[in-house]
């Protein structure tokens, strides 16, 4: 697939349906550019024409879209990041990934890391729970729950109960924003109460975040620092928050 072809479907996955002028205008190409663009879309079966523009075909297809526009975003920092979490993962380590795209950058890199054997990994995410599908090592345990058709998380009463008895090692989590006066914040009332769930029950919580997420609070606060041992950022956070978190006792490592 070419490059423009994928950022068309990006555009429709968080646009829902466009005209051929508005494309044309977003990517600078030619109308007769995006005509041809989108009859190759639809005989793949990606996009369903319409009189004068399209729209993406399966939800499918617009769920992996959306997500791929969010992973997208600060990529680069994200997988240096993940790569810096996985070596606080130790063999038969429990450890938890969130459904944010900086923990699925780190399951990535935890496929490169062949020293661990039998670490038991619970994703909170589908996306996350297919990138580890293949790792012979780890032993990848689902919650149960409803799926967010944005996000890929699996949330509700049936994912909080699924950890009544389970021991967690290590829970690494993303954010939607981090300030002082709030916390650790996130948008989505289900993900925040899950987050309180499981920062209840791991042992130690640590937290991705580039540097983008800093001095924002999402809608409620799932935690104050007093659970955080650690958080993992890049050399863009603020260093007047980093300053006043490591006052708190909180490790910060900052990834170059």
């Amino acid at each position: 697939m070419s490059i423009r072809h994928q950022k068309i479907l990006e555009i429709l996955a968080a646009a829902g349906n466009l005209s051929v002028s508005k494309l044309s205008e977003m990517l600078a190409v030619s109308e007769v550019t995006i005509r041809t663009d989108l009859t190759q879309l639809a005989k793949e079966g990606k996009v369903l024409r319409e009189h004068g523009g399209a729209q993406l075909l399966e939800e499918r297809v617009r769920q992996e879209y959306s997500f791929q526009t969010r992973k997208s975003q600060n990529f680069e920092l994200k997988n240096k990041i993940g790569i810096a979490a996985t070596k606080y993962v130790q063999p038969a380590d429990s450890i938890l990934l969130d459904s944010s795209s900086t923990a699925l950058a780190m399951a990535k890199a935890l496929r490169d890391r062949v020293d661990l054997r039998e670490i038991t990994v619970i994703p909170t995410g589908v996306w996350t729970a297919i990138e580890l599908m293949s790792c012979s090592n780890i032993n990848v345990l689902m919650p149960s729950g409803y799926l967010r058709s944005i996000s890929g998380s699996i949330t509700g009463l049936p994912t909080s109960d699924f950890f009544e008895n389970l021991n967690i090692n290590k829970a690494f989590l993303g954010v939607w924003g981090i300030s002082l006066q709030d916390g650790l914040t996130d948008s989505h009332l289900l993900e925040v109460e899950l987050k309180k769930k499981i920062i209840q029950k791991a042992k130690e919580v640590i937290i991705l975040a580039d540097g983008s997420k800093f001095n924002h609070s999402g809608l409620a606060s799932y935690s104050n620092f007093n659970k955080v041992s650690k958080i993992i950022t890049d050399e863009s956070a603020p260093t007047k928050v980093i300053k006043e978190l490591r006052k708190k006792g909180i490790k910060i490592e900052i990834v170059k």
